[in-house]
């Protein structure tokens, strides 16, 4: 009996291990795909509004990937999904290599890479977090989920590293090779794991009766609605700051690549240490909430000021730390508030909502920094900030309210 059990467990073990390291190994090439096509298209271009743009349809590519899949991902093989999107994206990479190196235009590059790049990764990382109950048995999903994104973190990390090495110091079509090998490394142990990470998922109602139910509940629960957005203000400010924060470095700081791959690694390791200790803390509407957001606003409000390395740096660490440490929060608040059989479909209306948001705000700042520089897409950040202080301020002085009535 021991000998079985013990069979099992190592079976188990192992299993586990191939899953992290194949995400691993992908995680390490998607994101230099994000950090290193970002530095591409500011250092080629010189333009915000073209980073800006390249953001905003790379977003809207992803929201409609996400739709056209939705019901893939839920019946068909993770494994197989995750394998393609893997062995895609080390073609895309290696495909945009050769482009470059036999001299292909820029913005035709960039035109493709807008289109294709992001649609992978959301679909990898959506077929990644649906073969978690495979690998894992229930009473361990919450710290898979953590250890997924210590992964995704920790291949951020890496990428920016790689970025600021190869790009700094080899070029661009030396990091895409680099992107490729990784991912296809990823691709060959999702091939071997076969359909070890496959889970039979619930039927799905499909994303437009999913939408329908969302918008309904959400018209209804006003306050969840408005709570719901301020859940999604940090990511979207996080990726709206991808397209200030290139330009920033090229063009305030007077810095290359090496200090922009420096300055990703250290955001990515805020969010780390921000997974330590969130999880440890209150969720709710409460001051906790607020204090972040101004700690954050505070953080873009530096930032539009300051205009040297150490004090860049210093910023951006503690906007990691801050920011993630709201996203963890806010979510699992959220969460708690929605009723199961709503909250997948309230998720969806809010993500969708979230999407084309920080498709119109990243062409929007994009160019609004060709006329006022990095000032003004910081001061915008901080002003968005700001609204999840008030939001959250708002929400705490209702609920106070609520209680003494009663």
């Amino acid at each position: 009996m021991n000998k079985e059990k013990n069979v099992t467990n190592n079976r188990s073990s192992g299993k586990l291990k191939l899953f992290f390291a194949a995400n691993a190994f992908t995680s390490v090439g998607m994101n230099i795909g994000v950090v290193g096509v970002a530095w591409f298209v500011i250092h080629s271009t010189g333009k915000n509004s073209i980073l800006g743009l390249y953001n905003a349809l790379s977003l809207l590519a992803a929201f409609c990937a996400l739709i056209g899949c939705s019901s893939l991902i839920d019946h068909r093989s993770k494994t197989a999904l995750m394998k393609y999107c893997s062995f895609g994206q080390s073609l895309l990479f290696a495909f945009t290599a050769v482009l470059c190196q036999s001299g292909a235009p820029a913005l035709f590059v960039i035109c493709m890479l807008a289109l294709l790049n992001m649609p992978g990764m959301v679909v990898f990382t959506t077929a990644s977090r649906g073969a978690v109950p495979a690998v894992l048995p229930p009473p361990y999903l919450a710290k898979g989920n953590s250890l997924i994104e210590i992964t995704l973190q920790l291949g951020a990390m890496a990428a920016a590293l790689l970025t600021a090495f190869f790009y700094g110091r080899l070029g661009f079509v030396s990091l895409m090779w680099a992107g490729a090998c990784s991912t296809f490394a990823g691709g060959i142990l999702f091939a071997y794991a076969k359909n070890a990470f496959d889970f039979p998922s619930p039927l799905s109602a499909g994303w437009k009766r999913n939408i329908t139910d969302g918008i309904i509940f959400l018209w209804r629960q006003k306050k969840l609605f408005l709570y719901g957005m301020i859940v999604f203000l940090p990511t979207i400010v996080i990726s709206v700051s991808n397209v200030i924060i290139p330009g920033y470095v090229q063009f305030t700081l007077r810095r290359g690549a090496m200090t922009y791959g420096l300055a990703d690694m250290i955001f990515a390791l805020g969010a780390l240490t921000s997974g330590l200790y969130a999880a440890r803390l209150k969720t709710g509407y409460g001051k906790l909430h607020a204090v972040l957001f101004a700690v954050s606003a505070g953080c873009m409000f530096f930032l539009a000021l300051n205009s040297t390395l150490t004090g860049f740096l210093g910023a951006i660490f503690i906007a990691g730390v801050v920011m993630a440490g709201l996203r963890i929060l806010l979510n699992a608040s959220f969460m708690q508030r929605v009723p199961n059989e709503y909250l997948g479909r309230a998720l969806a209306v809010l993500m969708a909502l979230s999407v084309v948001l920080q498709a119109v705000l990243s062409y929007f700042i994009g160019l609004l920094m060709d006329y006022g520089g990095s000032l003004a897409g910081f001061m915008f950040m901080t002003g968005m900030l700001l609204l999840g202080l008030i939001g959250c301020l708002c929400l705490s002085s209702a609920k106070r309210n609520t209680k003494i009535k009663s």
